[in-house]
């Protein structure tokens, strides 16, 4: 719902752009993907049948590629029950993501991983978490998905961003002359192998317009000599003061100068 092109041609999406010879207008976009949104895929159903087809297009050898496919966000799309019923039910979602995914779709991905598959495919699945209360007293707090668990089960690899009880996010930003620019969060990143017992790895990322940076000052000062000439519009100046929030919190009287 919120995809914007030139945003994917920023981050690095090799993308042609489709232009009307007459108007000069852009019209399309074209490359080496297939893209699909929210107005050809109304559920959760849609969303497997799409995938599926493409798997069976592979195996007929009308496809000849690996297969990788990004779908975000998972808990966005309700279930074609919940569509009918005009009613968005969380758990009819929840049955449906299990039985389209979890007992279909998530299993076709998995097979492509043995050594007879002539291709490899993968899920790249994005979606929104909230904390549930501890089971018991002196519990700790259970992280939930939107639209069940099955998507998390099946999973290989779980990238979780910000914290369990927050956001985990603070603000980076270049600041001149009383104003200011955000051009960068710092995130908490949890990284874990689902199913081998203690694999995990935690630290923190820095996200930016143009994809993900290190989070170490060397690679903040980079990334600010790139592009602070684009920022220029906005604060007026380059030569500015690049500030960190000290707290997660949305509070920006409270910032710790990281260098100029």
């Amino acid at each position: 719902m919120k995809w914007s092109w030139p945003h994917a041609q920023m981050m690095g999406l090799e993308v042609e752009e489709v232009v009307d010879e007459e108007t000069g207008e852009i019209t399309d976009y074209k490359g080496f993907f297939l893209y699909a949104d929210r107005g050809t895929l109304n559920t959760i159903e849609d969303v497997a049948v799409y995938i599926l087809d493409l798997i069976d297009e592979q195996k007929k050898g009308n496809l000849p590629y690996d297969l990788c496919f990004f779908w975000d966000s998972v808990g966005s799309v309700p279930c074609d029950l919940s569509v009918r019923s005009n009613k968005n039910n969380n758990e009819w979602n929840a049955g449906a993501m299990s039985t389209q995914f979890g007992n279909n779709v998530n299993q076709k991905i998995m097979l492509s991983r043995k050594e007879a598959s002539k291709y490899t495919n993968t899920l790249v699945a994005i979606n929104k978490v909230w904390t549930a209360k501890p089971e018991h007293p002196m519990g700790q707090p259970r992280l939930e998905n939107k639209g069940g668990k099955t998507m998390w089960y099946d999973s290989t690899v779980i990238v979780t961003f910000g914290n369990i009880t927050n956001s985990g996010t603070s603000k980076i930003k270049a600041v001149a002359k009383g104003k200011e620019f955000e051009f960068a969060k710092r995130t908490k990143v949890q990284i874990e192998k689902n199913h081998i017992d203690g694999i995990q790895s935690r630290g923190a990322i820095i996200m930016t317009s143009h994809g993900f940076i290190a989070d170490d000052k060397k690679a903040i000062d980079t990334y600010k000599d790139a592009h602070k000439g684009s920022w220029a519009n906005t604060l007026g100046s380059t030569d500015f003061t690049v500030m960190v929030e000290a707290d997660v919190e949305e509070d920006t009287t409270n910032l710790e100068a990281l260098d100029d």
